[in-house]
């Protein structure tokens, strides 16, 4: 590492010489043995290459040499025993170098180039990974090339920023991969599945919770999210597809192969799945295929108390609560309340006395960049979708419409408005 850093590379304990107190050459290092059971963990052991694999312990060290490439034992080679590794130890070049880790601070998958050793209470500690060109200059013999670069602090990734996710998923470890990222937004799980393999990402959203699950998938990109929902057993798939907003499931089925749909939307209610069969017949990049049944409806003579009541006894999605929309006696739509106009009204007031009649609407034929362009325009949370008789079919949200006309690379930005 850095000559003025105070850091020392795995790389550099790689291949060295090992010889025993009566200084006879018994091997090379070709692994360093760290304890996870302390924090940060500190190298318990190193194994040797010889005719078998031996494993000195730190306490058989006598001096590490850098400069002559030499580990000096303080007893002779018959006190050194065979390797084996502990259910608590790590053997870094083996699992951790040349592998990915996640990088807790920017939520990404990143490849260690070497790991960063430190000296701490007359122990060897790890101090970070080392994700940079240079370490890889280190490693194939251009050090003095390395020594040119200038180092930067992305450099390395601090130890405690450091979750080897993708190692204690390959070790169905599942406690122990989400211990630090159970607590991450969907959007961010999203981001991690996207980096990891069939294997780890099915053994990811097998972990978590039925709605967690379904938030993440539907952060996903499009491939993906269809690939994950096959990849899972037809029972856990039917749960997690049933927590997912109407219009993003329609939008999932229509990724899957016919009978792989059909046997999702088999194991859902009648009536969810008579619901996702209409919002998935509508013709693509149309309003009726940007729009979701997840909203609240109101009758229009109904007081402000008795609207309030309602939804606190039936419970809908908080995405779906932004905006009422309110009906005639007849079903159709009326008006739209804003929440907090209705928490904020007199309780005896009736919806059709402060509501907004005036409500700008689509048909389900009208083209998405027309959605988009009114709901702009008229800056709309919600834009309701109705049929020519006047009857509420639906609602697109301005998240997704501008999802369907945006470039991609903006649309990654966009908040989850109803999410």
């Amino acid at each position: 590492m850095d000559e003025d850093s105070g850091l020392l590379a795995l790389s550099d304990l790689d291949s060295m010489t090992v010889v025993d107190a009566e200084g006879i050459e018994i091997g090379e290092i070709i692994d360093v043995v760290v304890t996870m059971a302390e924090e940060p963990p500190v190298v318990s052991a190193f194994f040797i290459g010889d005719h078998e694999q031996l494993a000195a312990s730190w306490a058989q060290v006598a001096e590490i040499d850098v400069d002559r490439e030499r580990l000096r034992l303080n007893v002779p080679r018959e006190r050194v025993k065979a390797a084996a590794l502990r259910a608590d130890e790590l053997a870094l070049v083996d699992a951790v170098l040349d592998n990915q880790v996640l990088d807790k601070r920017s939520r990404r998958f990143v490849r260690v180039q070497d790991v960063a050793l430190q000296t701490l209470e007359g122990r060897l500690a790890v101090a970070g990974i080392d994700v940079s060109g240079g370490a890889v200059m280190r490693r194939i013999g251009l050090g003095f090339l390395a020594r040119r670069r200038r180092a930067t602090p992305d450099d390395v990734v601090p130890w405690e920023a450091v979750n080897l996710i993708s190692l204690r998923l390959s070790r169905l470890n599942f406690v122990e991969a989400f211990a630090e990222v159970a607590d991450m937004h969907p959007a961010d799980l999203a981001d991690v599945i996207s980096q990891v393999g069939p294997r780890e990402r099915a053994a990811v959203l097998g972990a978590l919770n039925t709605q967690l699950a379904a938030d993440t998938l539907q952060e996903m990109e499009d491939e993906l999210r269809s690939a994950a929902l096959l990849e899972m057993e037809v029972e856990r798939a039917v749960a997690v597809l049933a927590e997912i907003d109407p219009d993003d499931a329609a939008d999932i089925l229509a990724e899957l192969p016919d009978d792989a749909a059909e046997t999702l939307l088999a194991g859902l209610p009648q009536a969810d799945a008579e619901v996702l069969r209409d919002l998935a017949s509508h013709p693509d990049h149309s309003a009726g295929a940007l729009m979701t049944t997840d909203f609240v409806t109101l009758p229009r003579g109904m007081t402000a108390a008795e609207a309030l009541a309602r939804i606190r006894a039936e419970g809908p999605e908080e995405h779906a609560l932004a905006i009422v929309f309110v009906l005639d006696d007849r079903q159709r739509l009326c008006g739209v309340v804003a929440l907090g106009e209705l928490v904020l009204a007199d309780p005896d007031r009736r919806l059709e006395s402060f509501m907004e009649d005036d409500v700008v609407t689509v048909t389900p034929d009208v083209p998405e960049e027309e959605v988009a362009r009114l709901m702009t325009h008229y800056n709309l949370l919600a834009l309701p979708v109705v049929e020519e008789d006047g009857h509420l079919a639906g609602i697109v949200t301005l998240d997704d419409a501008l999802e369907a006309v945006l470039p991609d690379e903006l649309t990654q930005r966009l908040p989850r408005l109803f999410r």
